[in-house]
């Protein structure tokens, strides 16, 4: 039986974590919306309405499954199924993750051209699309901590890709 402490203490990592996860991204945003103005944010946020899309589509109800069947093999008793479940879990998130990656990248030009209305974002998008699968796993990955009762390693993972994609965006700014 796992104590109500263990809950409420991962309840609040976890909203910690995501509050400052998301006053990082607000931050973030300010800081851009300075170096690339209006005109690039319109860009941006069109982008990133189609990509938000992909990934919703790449990752949808991957962590779910992934802390179920974790759950269910290992109140079984046997760890062993729950790697299993989990290896299952991940083939299956990266698929979907790959078949979301390809209709992103092959589609990309009809998405932006006649869906956006701007087909500078066609590059942006095709460039975004080999991270669906790594996403999908990653989503698998989470579900499995999160049927452990380790949210340590969500929290840390959530906090080094934010920083990547800050690091990786600001790093390209220096050169545009």
């Amino acid at each position: 039986m796992v104590k109500p402490q263990v809950y409420l203490k991962n309840a609040l990592v976890l909203t910690i974590t995501s509050f400052a996860l998301r006053a990082a991204g607000m931050v973030f945003r300010v800081y851009l919306a300075g170096n690339i103005g209006s005109e690039g944010m319109g860009l941006y946020q069109l982008i990133f309405s189609l990509y938000n899309f992909a990934i919703t589509f790449a990752t949808a109800g991957i962590s779910v499954a992934s802390t179920r069947l974790v759950a269910e093999e290992l109140s079984g008793g046997n760890p062993g199924s729950a790697a299993g479940a989990l290896r299952k879990v991940i083939t299956a998130g990266v698929a979907l993750g790959g078949v979301a990656g390809a209709v992103q990248f092959f589609f990309a030009y009809p998405a932006t051209k006649y869906l956006l209305g701007d087909a500078r974002a066609e590059l942006s998008l095709r460039i975004l699309a080999p991270s669906l699968p790594f996403m999908a796993g990653a989503a698998a990955l989470r579900g499995y901590f999160l049927a452990r009762r380790r949210v340590g390693p969500n929290v840390q993972s959530q906090m080094l890709e934010q920083a990547l994609r800050i690091g990786v965006v600001l790093w390209i700014l220096q050169y545009t």
